[in-house]
């Protein structure tokens, strides 16, 4: 039975992208076409609406992070030096958004990342390491 053909519109830039990812795999347009669309039914709750907001959520606390930061490096540029005990709160905090930010980004990894690297025969994820496959 040969396979019924469907038309994919893509703009220019995006075509382009196709063309290079279909040279560097060494596949044709429609085998990387296919594979992106089965890899995208495994990934789906990695692209949900509620992981956006949270990735959103956790960029704008890591940027506000960055602003305190940047005032204690200010401060000391300036000459005003900062004892350590003063900028110890910045420090704590700075060090509870990332473990914030590394802990959900980890969870989203681990809870998507983990079935396309098997359904792909790459090997699971455990804790900083990569088993790889039988």
């Amino acid at each position: 039975m040969r396979a019924k053909r469907h038309r994919l519109d893509l703009d220019d830039d995006d075509h382009r992208l196709l063309l290079a990812v279909a040279a560097q795999f060494g596949l044709s347009q429609s085998e990387v076409t296919r594979r992106l669309i089965r890899a995208a039914l495994d990934v789906g709750p990695a692209l949900s609406q509620d992981n956006a907001e949270t990735v959103a959520e956790l960029s704008s606390q890591i940027r506000a992070v960055g602003r305190n930061l940047a005032q204690v490096v200010k401060a000391i540029n300036e000459g005003r030096a900062v004892r350590l005990e003063d900028a110890r709160p910045i420090f704590e905090i700075l060090h509870r958004r990332i473990s914030a930010v590394d802990g959900e980004l980890t969870n989203m990894t681990l809870a998507y990342g983990s079935g396309l690297r098997r359904a792909a025969k790459l090997g699971t994820i455990e804790l900083g390491s990569v088993e790889q496959p039988a």
